[in-house]
Parts: C-alpha cells; structure tokens; sequence
C-alpha cells in the first residue's frame, strides 16, 4: 500500500481525493466497500486505483465488498476475520501516526 498510495495512513495528507479522506479508524468496516481502508481513502473500494490482486495482497476479500453491506450480512466465521483484519489496520494505523507524533 506504501508503494501505491504514499502516506495513507496520515490523517494531513495533502492528495486526499474528493470523495475520499484520512481513514476513520472508528468506522473502519471491512465489510464495506466505502469504510474498509480503501473505500475511506478513495471514496469507494471499487474506485480504487490498484488491481483486485494487489487488494487481496493487502487482505482484502474481492468476494465479498459486493455482496455485504456490513458484517450482518455475511456469515460468522466471516464476520471474525473481518474483526480481526480491522483490528490489524488499526493497530497499524495508530502505530504510525504515534511514530510521526514522537
């Protein structure tokens, strides 16, 4: 993602796109096409400007952001990788904006 989009993850990046913003950890859903990563940096999953291959490297599930609305809709086992996939990002996240703030 670093290569792709440089400094996503930076809440005063100065490219943020029209649609898109700095990533809201508290509405993270990855579940959702517009509050996954992606979908909150470029305004929509689908809009985004890396190939399905480069966003299942990054762990995202192609099969399942038009399908699934929010974690409701898809099921359990589903729904405890999401959490734990959002959790990661979080962590990464928040890991990076302490480093800058230090």
């Amino acid at each position: 993602m670093d290569a792709t989009i440089p400094n996503w993850w930076r809440t005063d990046r100065p490219d943020h796109g029209e649609s898109g913003g700095p990533i809201r950890v508290d509405e993270l859903s990855m579940s959702h096409n517009c509050y996954c990563v992606l979908g909150q940096l470029l305004g929509n999953y689908y809009r985004a400007e890396i190939s399905i291959e480069q966003a299942v490297e990054f762990g995202f599930d192609s099969s399942v952001g038009s399908l699934a609305r929010d974690v409701s809709e898809v099921d359990e086992a589903m729904a405890d990788e999401f959490d734990a996939l959002r959790e990661l990002w979080i962590r990464e996240i928040e890991q990076r904006r302490a480093a800058l703030t230090t």
